[in-house]
């Protein structure tokens, strides 16, 4: 299987404070990778990075054979990386689907015809298409977690990043979207996933990710990171003796 993203020597900052540093990764085409660290380890600072929010001084980072480390974001969009947020961003006035058609049609610059259609399409594969006439705004937390979701399906992504789409949620409503996520999988989209929902990160990803301080602390099959002494120290909070 051929590698779709390749992260080499990645370095961010903010200032003079360094978030992200030597981080190195590799991502397989059809792989879900899931990272995990503690707070303040540089998860959502790695998916701005990767979705053309903060741009690294020092590193690089090529998508599908395309050195994209100084690309904006909308290029990185039309290349192909799609993004979810932790707080959803909906336009709160448009409905649901006029949100998804807005994605549809500057995410990927289709005909009108074929981005009705996609939009069609991702409303119906994320549950949302009965619910296409209300306004974002006056959707539940579980359906904003969805559109966010669907809004970066319809730019139709060779690679999705997921930033913490269970948090906030019940435990009915993490299933729900644990069983989207599953969906999404099935389709070959490769994915990078953020959650703190542990369990589920260790049954529903190929590979696993953890960061600490910024750079990469262990990588591997996810059995393998999770029964590790340096994710149980810095991770779970267990000192070795």
């Amino acid at each position: 299987m051929r590698k779709i993203l390749n992260v080499d020597n990645l370095h961010v900052a903010y200032g003079k404070f360094k978030v992200l540093h030597e981080l190195s990764f590799d991502v397989e085409e059809s792989q879900v990778l899931g990272v995990i660290g503690p707070n303040g380890a540089g998860k959502t600072t790695l998916m701005n990075a990767l979705s053309g929010l903060v741009i690294p001084y020092d590193g690089t980072v090529v998508f599908d054979g395309v050195n994209i480390t100084k690309k904006s974001p909308d290029e990185r969009c039309r290349h192909g990386i799609g993004r979810t947020y932790q707080v959803p961003r909906p336009f709160e006035g448009l409905t649901v689907f006029e949100n998804v058609l807005v994605g549809a049609a500057y995410g990927v610059g289709k005909s009108e015809r074929a981005v009705i259609a996609k939009a069609v399409e991702v409303l119906k594969s994320t549950s949302l298409y009965e619910k296409s006439d209300t306004v974002a705004g006056r959707l539940t937390l579980l359906d904003r977690k969805r559109l966010e979701i669907a809004r970066a399906l319809a730019t139709e992504p060779k690679l999705l990043l997921l930033d913490e789409v269970a948090a906030g949620l019940t435990d009915a409503e993490v299933h729900e979207v644990m069983e989207l996520v599953e969906y999404l999988k099935g389709t070959g989209i490769t994915i990078i996933w953020i959650e703190h929902v542990i369990k589920t990160m260790a049954e529903s990803t190929d590979k696993l990710l953890c960061l600490s301080t910024g750079t990469g602390l262990i990588y591997g099959d996810p059995d393998y990171v999770m029964a590790s002494k340096e994710v149980e120290e810095v991770y779970l909070g267990v000192e070795e003796e």
